[in-house]
Formats: C-alpha cells, sequence, structure tokens
C-alpha cells in the first residue's frame, strides 16, 4: 500500500517543489495551502504524514497540530514541521504542540525525504506493535477464560460447615489455585496451591498442576503424601522450567471434623480455635514444594475442627501486599483481622480480609496473586 503524505503550505512553490520530490518517490501526495483545508482534508481521508508549515493566513501551524491531536483517531498522524522560524522557542512550541520533527527552510531535499521516511517507518512499526498488544490481550483474555473455568463454580454443600473462597489475581491471569470438592466417600478434598513465578508461563504451569492434583486426589483420597509424590514425579518428567508450585491439600471428613493434609511448602494455614484464649495453630509444611526435587517425602498431619474452629488457608500475596510506603500487610495483621472476625461466618472473614488488605494497600500496584479459602465448622444455637 502506498504511503499517503498531506502537505500544508501557503506558499505555492514549496507545495510545488515538495510535491514533485516525494511524488518521484512513489509516495501518494495531496497538498493544500491553508490550515482549515489541511483538517478538512484529514478528517476526509488521514493521511500516514503530515508535512506542516507553521505561518499561514487564518489557522496556523500550531493549532492545526494540537486540534489534530485532540482527535483520537488521528492523533497518531505524525507531523514534520517545515518553515522558515528558527528561534528555539517556535522549535519548542512545535513539540510541544505535539510534531514529531522539526526541518528548517531552506530545506535540503535528501533531509526532507530521509525525515519522511524514518517517521514513516516508525508509524509502520507502532502499528504493528499495537496489532501485536491487541492480539495479546485478546489472547491473554482467551487464557483467563479458560482458566476461570478450571475454578470450581459451585463449591460443595456440606451440612455444618462453612466455604468460602476468594481469589484476586494481580494481572489478567495468576499462578494462584484453589479448589473444594467431594470425593467418592464423602469426604471433602480442600487445596490451595502457589506458582512461584508470574505472568503466561506461571497461569500454564498452574492449569498443568491444578488438572494432576485433581487427578490424583480422585485416585489416593486417603494418603495426601502419596498424591504429592505421584504429581511431583510426574511434574519433573513432563516440563523442563525452573518453576515450581506451593500446595496444602487436606482431606476433612466432615462429620468427626478430622482433617488429614500434607504442606508441600506452603504457606502455613491458620487454625483458629473456639476457645477462650483464642489459641491459633498454624498448620507447617511436612516436605518440600513440587517441581524442583526427585525423591521426596511428605508427611501425613491430622487436625481436628470443633465446632466454631476456624481454618484459613491463603497464598503468599496476603502477607505480601505492599502499600505505598514500602512495608507489608505481614503475618500479624493477618492473624490479628482473623482473630477479629472468629465469631463470623466463614463469607463475613473472607470479606473482612479483602477490605483489610484493600485498606492497608491503597492505590499501591500489587505485583502478587492472591487466594483465600476459608473453612469454619458451624457451632451450635447459644443457650
Amino acid at each position: 500500500m502506498v504511503d499517503k503524505i498531506l502537505i500544508v503550505d501557503d506558499i505555492p512553490a514549496n507545495l510545488r517543489l515538495l510535491s514533485q520530490i516525494l511524488h518521484e518517490r512513489g509516495y501518494d501526495v495531496r497538498a493544500v495551502s491553508s490550515g482549515s483545508r489541511a483538517l478538512a482534508s484529514i478528517e476526509t481521508d488521514p493521511p500516514d504524514l503530515l508535512l506542516l508549515d507553521i505561518r499561514m493566513p487564518g489557522i496556523n501551524g500550531y493549532e492545526v497540530c494540537l486540534q489534530l491531536k485532540e482527535k483520537p483517531q488521528l492523533q497518531d498522524i505524525p507531523v514534520l514541521f517545515i518553515s522558515a522560524l528558527d528561534d528555539i522557542e517556535d522549535k519548542m512550541t512545535a513539540f510541544s504542540s505535539g510534531g514529531v520533527d522539526y526541518i528548517t527552510k531552506p530545506f535540503q531535499i535528501e533531509e526532507v525525504i530521509a525525515r519522511v521516511e524514518t517517521h514513516l517507518s516508525l508509524r509502520k512499526l507502532q502499528r504493528r506493535l499495537q496489532e501485536a498488544n491487541q492480539r495479546m490481550a485478546a489472547e491473554l483474555q482467551l487464557a483467563a477464560t479458560v482458566q476461570a473455568s478450571m475454578m470450581r463454580r459451585h463449591l460443595p454443600s456440606i451440612p455444618g460447615w462453612q466455604l468460602a473462597v476468594n481469589l484476586t489475581p494481580a494481572k489478567m491471569i495468576c499462578g494462584d489455585f484453589f479448589d473444594a470438592f467431594r470425593l467418592a466417600d464423602g469426604k471433602i478434598a480442600i487445596l490451595i496451591a502457589d506458582v512461584v513465578d508470574k505472568g503466561v508461563g506461571a497461569a500454564l504451569y498452574m492449569s498443568m498442576s491444578c488438572a494432576l492434583l485433581r487427578t490424583y486426589v480422585m485416585e489416593y483420597p486417603a494418603n495426601p503424601e502419596q498424591v504429592f509424590k505421584v504429581v511431583n514425579d510426574r511434574i519433573l518428567a513432563d516440563t523442563a522450567t525452573e518453576q515450581f508450585v506451593t500446595v496444602f491439600l487436606g482431606i476433612l471428613d466432615p462429620l468427626s471434623g478430622e482433617l488429614l493434609y500434607s504442606n508441600a511448602g506452603h504457606n502455613p494455614p491458620l487454625l483458629l480455635r473456639n476457645d477462650p484464649e483464642e489459641s491459633l495453630e498454624l498448620l507447617d509444611n511436612t516436605g518440600t514444594v513440587l517441581g524442583i526435587l526427585e525423591d521426596q517425602v511428605w508427611y501425613p498431619r491430622t487436625a481436628r475442627l470443633n465446632p466454631g474452629d476456624l481454618l484459613v488457608l491463603y497464598t503468599d500475596g496476603i502477607p505480601d501486599a505492599e502499600n505505598e510506603a514500602g512495608s507489608f500487610f505481614g503475618m500479624e495483621r493477618l492473624m490479628d483481622c482473623v482473630r477479629a472476625q472468629r465469631r463470623e461466618s466463614a463469607e463475613d472473614v473472607q470479606h473482612a480480609l479483602v477490605a483489610a488488605i484493600d485498606s492497608f494497600t491503597g492505590s499501591a500496584e500489587q505485583f502478587d496473586d492472591i487466594a483465600m479459602l476459608i473453612l469454619k465448622r458451624e457451632a451450635p444455637p447459644e443457650g
């Protein structure tokens, strides 16, 4: 496609010379002699580049450029001022009004051609970059949609229990993951995971880890340590990256309240007891992360959730949330918030945590995803 150039100058000799030069170079050239005609021509058929004089009757070149830059559909047209004005103030005004270059009259033909070719090339590169960004945005949106579909939309209803979840990606797609589903024997699998990386790679790794964990939890419902062993072996066999994933996996017996769990390097969940001391237990690691080392062992542990007890699973995006002053939300704030909400429902605890994090971080940009899963055993009514 032939590049279109619009020349604006009130001196006919300049219009003829520039038109001839650029025609000979194969450009589609139009020429007008005033600012008002230039604006009308641009609206009708936007050029790929504008060569613009400054001193003209009526609307001068600065005003033409300013009006052009006010219109989103026209503001990316490169404007090259070409003028006899040679003061630094004139040049600064030209650039501040939106010009990309300034050629002083009398001009050299070779200079005009070189600058025109340079800015047309830059505009083409800019368009390609915009198109690539648009394609990438569309692909990321598709990836986010696929990723969201992998999260269970309907959490299991567990008589006598409350379950609430939240996922806040730092970007469009994320590397955090949670799940809760019923097993064949009536027990409930709960898990939370965090791929230690960001972006598309982390999302793909998360999707693979998610699928593997779901598959092998169903196959080994009474052995979370065996689930970790098989998933770790599969990750090492199927990938060649330096990424890894932290996982907490628990198998809950909703009748007895017993939780069988293993923790593969994940942030220790908080177990807040419904007792006068408000005692708080950490369900610490029972082995290393998945996806790094072969022949690892993950040990099983048990905890019992009594009526009124609250279990909070979370990813490191919560303690690592940062405010504008560079301070972190931290574990102390997390534990204080959980203690303050100990009498509330799981849903209310989740909302309170999100509100506390938002209040702390304010407008500071966050670079880590946040996921949480709140499980509470209902207490019998008082009195």
